[in-house]
């Protein structure tokens, strides 16, 4: 990239950018534009340097000009959440689950029913990651990579959502209605609750 930049185009004004919710630098605008081709920054990166109100993305300033011929993010109201919302209501399926393996351990206690307890707990886990990886995956191709998203998708379904909603920024709904669904399930699990005789 910098054997594409004229000398006189290369400024020594201090820039900084952010990278995972800190600021870094002072760099100068070659060393945003190296880090730019190295894929290590993004035209959606928040940049500042002197002379700027405030914070800004990196395509919407002069360096913008650098960027790849790569369009910019799919609007958030056109992303697919569908995935989603099967995710925030998901609980209380798999609360239908442990209520269905529960009871096959009542009707007979004395069973091995190790197969029940590999499906009540598997199931979730499984569904849980492969539904977060699959949304991901859709966001990727929208243009709303994030490392983050991957990890949280797999250990933890809730902090992916909100992770999701704030990457977007979206309203966190999806996120508060699995938090609403998870409450339901656990009211559902407790004795005298819904499966339980």
């Amino acid at each position: 990239m910098s054997d594409t930049i004229e000398a006189g185009e290369v400024s020594t004004t201090d820039w900084y950018f952010t990278d995972s919710g800190q600021r870094r630098g002072p760099v100068t605008r070659a060393d945003l534009l190296e880090l730019l081709e190295a894929e290590k920054i993004s035209g959606d990166t928040p940049v500042w340097h002197k002379g700027f109100a405030d914070w800004q993305a990196l395509r919407t300033t002069d360096l913008g000009a650098y960027l790849q011929d790569t369009p910019p993010p799919v609007a958030p109201t056109h992303v697919n959440n569908s995935m989603v919302w099967i995710l925030a209501i998901a609980p209380i399926a798999y609360a239908i689950l442990t209520g269905w393996r529960d009871s096959e351990i009542m009707e007979d206690p004395y069973a091995d029913h190790s197969l029940a307890q590999l499906v009540a707990l598997g199931v979730p886990l499984v569904l849980n990651a492969a539904l977060c990886l699959l949304d991901e995956r859709q966001l990727k191709r929208a243009g709303y990579a994030d490392k983050w998203l991957t990890l949280f998708g797999i250990l933890l379904a809730p902090v992916y959502l909100f992770l999701r909603a704030k990457r977007l920024r979206q309203f966190p709904s999806y996120g508060i209605v699995w938090v609403a669904c998870f409450i339901i399930s656990l009211l559902m699990s407790i004795p005298g609750g819904f499966f339980l005789r």
